[in-house]
């Protein structure tokens, strides 16, 4: 609901919440979205589910935990950036990609450059 977003908020993410973000959450009290994404049990328990959600409503990242497995918000955020990233700059954002660090033009030679280079460091 939106009072448990609320102290979710003010919660410092030392002592469990998510301190003050600024992007939105929904509440989903009568279960239609957890439904429509299937992350509802028949049970009637939602599982652990997280989209992102652009501009034009498309899923573009999703993830579903079981219960007991809580999500990683620092790759959520990572995620944003990198879509926020290719939004700008139409350069794609390799797995585990970070700020400031290599990206890859979306051409065959280009990838194929990038790759080289990559697996080039670590050998």
């Amino acid at each position: 609901s939106h009072f448990s977003h609320l102290a979710w908020r003010n919660t410092s993410r030392t002592d469990g919440g998510i301190g003050a973000v600024k992007y939105p959450l929904v509440a989903d009290l009568n279960k239609k979205i957890a439904a429509a994404y299937d992350v509802l049990l028949d049970s009637g328990i939602a599982l652990r589910g997280l989209f992102l959600i652009d501009k034009d409503g498309i899923v573009r990242h999703q993830v579903v935990n079981d219960l007991p497995l809580g999500r990683n918000i620092d790759e959520a955020l990572r995620i944003v950036k990198a879509l926020q990233y290719f939004e700008q700059n139409g350069e794609v954002c390799p797995a585990n990609w970070q700020e400031g660090k290599a990206t890859i033009k979306p051409t065959v030679n280009d990838s194929k450059s990038f790759f080289q280079q990559e697996y080039t460091k670590s050998t």
